[in-house]
């Protein structure tokens, strides 16, 4: 599988980001215009990722 891209930000809640003993969780808001993308995700279950972040700006 190729690259999964969308634009998605943290939730402006307490949960958006969580911080524990085993490291950190992180949640994100993806528009439904995205959502084709975010579907494929699934198919990512117990795999390592590489996540890279850019902030888009405007």
């Amino acid at each position: 599988m190729g690259k999964i891209e969308f634009l998605a930000s943290i939730p402006p809640i307490q949960s958006g980001l969580k911080f524990g003993g085993d490291g950190a969780r992180v949640q994100f808001d993806i528009p439904e215009t995205y959502l084709s993308e975010a579907i494929k995700l699934v198919t990512c279950k117990n795999k390592v990722l590489k996540i890279t972040v850019e902030i888009k700006e405007g």
